[in-house]
């Protein structure tokens, strides 16, 4: 077992600057809530942060949420590359020769791994996680080929439960649809006839 910090970067995110107008795009925690909805996010703008730690996300990075009763945990993708994150978040940046980046995610929504993370949290309210408790999480580190072979089979349940969360939905559509049909009856049509 090897600390998050020994395998992986973590960055503080920082306040968007420039009130909505800028070049800069700044992912909140309402996105990261948006993102794992499978919605598109409507991240803020704002000036680009002048400070070393401000890095622009990449492919492979993680973003962690430091507020909130559960720590969310997404993985980057293209439509939030390049954009710099705010104040309620982590920039994980895993190091990738010593741990993948999708088993490194599916080991921290793991419940075990999200109870540490709860009991670190501190605060009243919206309760923040503190960095270095992040830091300090212990994390298995198998060989890689084994990594990537968790990390495949997570994306699999993944899929498993989106796909079942969708067909869930659609028959609670189509039995509304058929309750609404029968509700109303067979349609009856009246017409004159010729006399």
């Amino acid at each position: 077992m090897l600390e998050l910090r020994e395998v992986a970067s973590v960055f503080s995110g920082l306040p968007a600057r420039g009130g909505n107008h800028g070049s800069a795009q700044f992912m909140r925690l309402a996105d990261l809530t948006e993102l794992k909805a499978g919605r598109m996010p409507i991240m803020a703008r704002g000036e680009p942060p002048e400070v070393a730690r401000a890095l622009p996300i990449e492919d492979g990075d993680l973003i962690v949420a430091s507020r909130g009763s559960s720590t969310d945990v997404c993985t980057a993708s293209a439509i939030i590359f390049g954009a710099y994150i705010s104040l309620d978040l982590y920039l994980v940046r895993p190091d990738a020769k010593r741990i993948d980046s999708q088993y490194l995610r599916a080991f921290l929504e793991l419940p075990a791994a999200q109870a540490v993370l709860a009991s670190e949290k501190q605060g009243s309210g919206l309760a923040r996680l503190p960095k270095e408790s992040l830091e300090k999480l212990l994390i298995p580190v198998p060989p890689l080929n084994r990594q990537r072979l968790i990390a495949a089979l997570a994306l699999c349940f993944e899929d498993e439960r989106k796909l079942l969360k969708r067909l869930g939905e659609l028959k609670e559509s189509v039995g509304r649809d058929a309750l609404s049909r029968t509700m109303k009856g067979p349609e009856v049509k009246y017409s004159r006839r010729s006399v």
